[in-house]
């Protein structure tokens, strides 16, 4: 594993195995089949740990999640929030991200396609998942056009790794009443980027191929097993 990492209290919390869990995500011969289940337990493990200690019970808990982590990071943690009796309603994006204006730095992360099921009159927490924050563009994008009609009383970030210091370029996209409200479920903070923009040891590579999507494109063409099995339960 190359790369410097700091893991956080939240991940020695969660356990040797989550901590075991982490390091095989960054396993780039890791086969998607084997990476979509390592991330389904990371998912699960974040979950328990946030419904513990925010005590979820009969809460409302929306799940805004990209359609990659549909069915792998953010079904483990929707499982787990079920699990602890909460009620819970998720929105799901279809991002198309690239750079504005041919401008290396700068990242948009357009949303092309969206699945939301409806708010609760009262929304208790508002839970912004993503597999990696590096850039934070597609969280920042999302959130924003989730909060036009959401009011949570709480919003959280949550993912297995960050890098080092998006937490500071999220917030500084959002009014000072917004970003602090933001608080964070993190496992790892990562420092380095590869030549190709990929966090180091991150989540082994860019994602999309990790879960075996053909590209920006096979993704955006995926409607996950978990919003199916929402519809045919609803």
């Amino acid at each position: 594993m190359s790369g410097n990492r700091t893991l956080s209290k939240l991940a020695h919390a969660a356990g040797e195995d989550i901590v075991a869990a982490l390091a095989r995500l960054a396993d780039t011969s890791l086969p998607p089949s084997e990476y979509g289940d390592v991330m389904t337990l990371v998912g699960k493990a974040l979950g328990r740990c946030f419904a513990e200690r925010s005590n979820v019970a009969g809460k409302t808990v929306y799940l805004a999640v990209t359609v990659e982590d549909a069915d792998f990071l953010a079904a483990g943690i929707a499982q787990a929030l079920d699990e602890a009796g909460a009620k819970t309603g998720i929105a799901c994006f279809w991002n198309t991200r690239k750079k504005a204006a041919d401008l290396r730095w700068l990242d948009v992360a357009t949303i092309t396609n969206e699945y939301r099921e409806p708010l609760p009159a009262h929304l208790d927490h508002l839970l912004v998942v993503k597999s990696i924050i590096s850039g934070a563009c597609v969280v920042k994008t999302n959130l924003m056009h989730l909060l036009e009609d959401a009011h949570p009383d709480r919003i959280h970030i949550m993912a297995p790794v960050i890098l080092e210091g998006a937490e500071k370029r999220l917030s500084s996209e959002f009014e000072a009443e917004i970003a602090d409200k933001f608080e964070y479920w993190l496992l790892a903070t990562d420092s380095e980027k590869d030549d190709h923009g990929n966090v180091l040891p991150g989540i082994g590579g860019e994602i999309y191929s990790r879960l075996g999507f053909e590209g920006q494109r096979g993704k955006n063409a995926h409607f996950p097993k978990l919003l199916k099995d929402r519809v045919l339960s609803a």
